[in-house]
This record gives structure tokens, sequence and C-alpha cells, in this order.
């Protein structure tokens, strides 16, 4: 049974991660609830952000995402091209680091992570467009 209210699916979640196991899962998990989801590795992550920014619902990035840049970079570059962008890090990093050289006002998640506290993170973020 899907869990869609509606406002799911009309939210766009754009996932930055280097590994493909979790964009898999992200996209397996986010997509049964309802989530119009894209998932990215680093290398896509500005090409993708370039075409995704002004319809974006919200931003899922590791603070470690390879490819010679980091989330932290790929989340201030989301937020330069829409500034009202939730951010969430998707992260081993502690939370001191991620509001350090992260971007104001985003939320932390600690990998391993509990998929049921990203939904209810997504699902407020997305009740709060309507």
């Amino acid at each position: 049974m899907s869990q869609i209210d509606g406002a799911e699916s009309e939210f766009r979640v754009h996932v930055v991660d280097a590994d493909p196991v979790t964009r898999i899962l992200l996209t397996e998990i986010l997509g049964d609830r309802g989530f119009d989801v894209l998932c990215v590795s680093s290398v896509a992550a500005y090409e993708a952000l370039d075409h995704e920014a002004p319809t974006l619902g919200a931003l899922i990035v590791d603070s470690d995402i390879g490819g010679g840049i980091t989330g932290f970079e790929v989340a201030r570059y989301a937020r330069r091209l829409n500034p009202a962008v939730p951010v969430i890090f998707l992260s081993n990093a502690h939370r001191d680091s991620v509001e350090k050289f992260g971007v104001p006002g985003a939320a932390h998640v600690t990998k391993p992570f509990d998929p049921d506290l990203l939904i209810i993170i997504l699902r407020e973020l997305a009740a709060d467009r309507r």
C-alpha cells in the first residue's frame, strides 16, 4: 500500500552520494513512500542541480561525496541556485563538522541512518511547502 498523501508525490528530493548502495537504498525507500527522487553521484551533482534547483523540494547530500568535491560545496551551490532549498546532510561526519562547514539551517542525519527519521523530516518539509 502506498503511503502517498499528495505532498510527497510533488516533492522532488535530490540525493547526492558517492556510494551506489546508498543511492539505490534511498531511491527505493523514498520512492516507496511516494517521493519524486533523483539520485546522482558526485560527478553528476552540479549538472543535475543546474536543471533541478528551481523545483527542488530538498537536497540530501553526504559530506564526503568524492570526485574532488565535498557535499558542503554541492550544498552551497544548491543554495546559490535556490536559497530556500532545504539541505539534509546524511553523513558519517560529526554534527559539529556539518554545522561548521555546511550551510545555515541544514539538518544532519548520521549514517548509518534510520530511514523512518529521514521520512519524517522529508514529510514535514513537504507539508510546509503546501
